[in-house]
């Protein structure tokens, strides 16, 4: 196996993981510690080492909320259970596992981003142990970056600064991404990867923070393929400020922090700064529109076919969560009025609001589903582009344990087929559901088509690409996953033209 390898800093040594056919790697750094004078700006090479570098543990997570603080907190009963992780500003590191026995093997490779709303996550979450995806013959990279006011912090004096040293002028939770996808490009050969075979997969803000690099024109030719899961491409919930909007937001900010200039700001002690971030009542921390990173919205640069040229699988699932803007008509009216301004008369009419049951079931309706929309949207922009098609899927298995249904973020357990780890009574459907949904991953990765074979040598249930003359089939990922062709729906239809035009 290989235990040891050679990257551009230095050498490392990994450990078997608990299939001791496969090597983990945990802890590389690729980028130099963002502290002191480096806070807030955009990352900087690491420096090497000497003799062999031991990766056998998880660095520290970025600067965030004590996870699992609340032990009575949704997540925290799923996966941030332990409150004394060790947590640092020092973050920028990434992980490996790969089953490669040589250097040479050339295996696809899969950079895995976290999500948690740009404030929160890390990639030594249990959830998200690479084995079971690095056993189907791929090398799966989980990538730490910056968040909250440490990884989008805007200011005047930050742009200025960037761009009198040719960095973007914001965005550096996305640049410590990139950075790190980079550092992929450079050294995935080392680990028996094939850098021409990558695939950038994230869920939630990975999922959104995977439409931006998508959409990057600085990452021209950089990975081949993309997975966004729940990543909000479309709708209030996605807008991104402007880089003059979210400067306004960083100098109110530096008033929070009790200083005057970026300067004083970074000879705070982190921790204190953190302090502050968490008490923060202002504008959510958002990517933003810089003009280098990020020139357009990706949902602009993907209706327009500016986005990189990637072949795309996204989905979401059934129960995303609560992102509605009113529960009785005096609560919802005026927010539809400014959500769908000169679209507000029609929009009301096809959904058939007059009353507050009325507005229930529109929170029903696939048109109201932010993600599903977005999803839909992209799939259609790519066919009009004459684009290899999209493959969309809706994640709705029965989840036992409690009455969350589908929610946000279920399918996380799937995926990485991490569900012994997880404290709800799955059984044998569930771990059969997950397997299938590993090896439809990787397979994508793999060649850019999820279908193939089962572990048992016979095909899986077959999953059509997201086309007009399919009728935009949809992969139902539940107890018997099965293609769906979603009705013809006259506000669905409506929601996405209005999506297009605005």
């Amino acid at each position: 196996m290989l235990r040891e390898t050679m990257t551009e800093c230095g050498r490392v040594r990994g450990i078997p993981a608990a299939d001791p056919r496969i090597t983990a790697y945990k802890g590389i750094p690729f980028a130099a510690p963002p502290v002191g004078e480096l806070r807030w700006r955009a990352p900087r090479p690491a420096e090497k080492w000497e003799g062999v570098r031991d990766c056998a543990r998880f660095a520290p997570i970025s600067m965030q909320e004590t996870p699992g603080a609340d032990p009575d907190a949704f997540y925290s009963r799923e996966w941030h259970v332990d409150p004394d992780i060790p947590m640092s500003e020092d973050c920028l590191y990434l992980n490996v596992w790969t089953p490669a026995k040589s250097a040479e093997e050339k295996l696809p490779v899969m950079v895995w981003i976290f999500g948690g709303g740009m404030t929160c996550g890390y990639p030594a979450e249990m959830e998200f142990d690479g084995e079971r995806l690095a056993r189907r013959g791929v090398v799966l990279v989980s990538v730490n970056y910056r968040v909250n006011s440490f990884g989008l912090l805007a200011h005047p004096e930050l742009t200025a600064e960037a761009r009198a040293e040719g960095a973007p002028p914001a965005n550096l939770a996305l640049q410590d991404q990139r950075a790190a996808i980079l550092w992929v490009r450079r050294n995935i050969h080392a680990f028996g990867g094939d850098p021409e075979c990558i695939t950038v997969f994230g869920q939630s803000a990975g999922g959104r923070s995977t439409w931006a690099q998508v959409a990057s024109p600085l990452n021209r030719g950089l990975f081949r393929r993309a997975i966004a899961q729940s990543g909000g491409l479309t709708g209030d919930f996605a807008r991104y400020p402007s880089l003059q909007e979210a400067e306004a937001r960083g100098e109110a900010f530096l008033k929070h922090l009790g200083v005057g200039s970026i300067a004083e700001a970074r000879a705070m002690d982190a921790r204190e700064v953190l302090e502050k971030t968490l008490s923060w009542n202002g504008p959510r921390w958002s990517p933003a529109l810089d003009g280098v990173f990020l020139p357009e919205d990706p949902c602009d640069a993907i209706l327009h076919g500016r986005q990189n040229d990637v072949e795309l699988m996204c989905g979401n699932t059934a129960a995303e969560g609560n992102f509605r803007f009113g529960d009785t008509l005096e609560e919802f009216l005026p927010n539809a009025r400014r959500l769908w301004k000169d679209d507000f008369d029609r929009m009301m009419s096809l959904a058939g609001i007059r009353t507050d049951e009325d507005i229930q079931r529109y929170y029903r309706s696939r048109a109201f589903h932010p993600f599903e929309v977005g999803n839909h949207f992209a799939a259609r922009s790519l066919e009009r582009q004459g684009k290899k098609p999209a493959w969309l899927y809706r994640f709705n298995p029965e989840i036992p344990g409690d009455n969350a249904g589908s929610f946000h973020s279920s399918e996380l357990w799937f995926v990485f087929e991490t569900l012994a780890k997880c404290w709800r009574p799955f059984e044998g459907k569930h771990y059969d559901l997950a397997r299938q949904m590993c090896n439809y991953w990787t397979n994508f990765a793999r060649t850019g088509d999820p279908n193939g074979l089962d572990q048992n040598g016979r095909p899986m249930p077959y999953w059509p690409p997201c086309t007009a003359e399919n009728g935009e089939s949809v992969m139902l990922l539940d107890d018997a996953p099965h293609a769906i062709r979603p009705e013809a729906d006259e506000l669905f239809a409506f929601e996405l033209s209005r999506q297009e035009r605005t």
